[in-house]
């Protein structure tokens, strides 16, 4: 749906009987949108590195797709758990379904995702005003706007002919 991430979701289109409206046809193909695409290049906000991270940086192989296999590699073990939400980005990937809770890194620079990558990867507006509530907890919990327009959009063409 040209949104930048894997976010899978149903939607449940309800119309009355009574307005004899077609059946609703939704078929989205747009081409992927890579995190490379998107990325903050050489980004100067939240470089910080957890000791943690740090200490396992050897063992993250790129196609790590989260933290927990470089954990398990560290630790010897294969089934170890620790930074089971910690997901590993790269530009060749579409990045995962952004939630408001764990961690995302960035493989090149081994840091945290910045606002505005975030922003970019909701399809939020650049300029939107998040009031102070932490962008990546809204980002998290919200359908992307621009999904939500395809939708919309396609309801107005084939019901209100628009």
């Amino acid at each position: 749906m040209g949104v930048p991430q894997a976010r899978e979701r149903i939607f449940f289109i309800a119309r009355r009987k009574s307005l004899e409206l077609p059946d609703l046809v939704l078929n989205f193909n747009e081409p992927s949108v890579y995190f490379g695409e998107i990325v903050d290049k050489n980004s100067t906000t939240h470089k910080r590195l957890w000791k943690s991270i740090q200490l396992r940086r050897p063992y993250i192989e790129k196609g790590d797709q989260n933290l927990k296999f470089a954990d398990a590699k560290y630790r010897n073990l294969n089934t170890y758990n620790a930074f089971f939400s910690t997901y590993i980005l790269y530009d060749d990937v579409v990045a995962p379904t952004l939630t408001s809770g764990g961690t995302t890194l960035y493989y090149d620079e081994i840091r945290n995702l910045n606002d505005t990558e975030y922003i970019r990867m909701s399809s939020f507006p650049t300029d939107y005003d998040f009031h102070g509530v932490d962008v990546r907890y809204v980002c998290g919990m919200s359908v992307p706007p621009l999904m939500t327009a395809r939708i919309a959009l396609e309801i107005r063409k084939q019901w209100f002919c628009i």
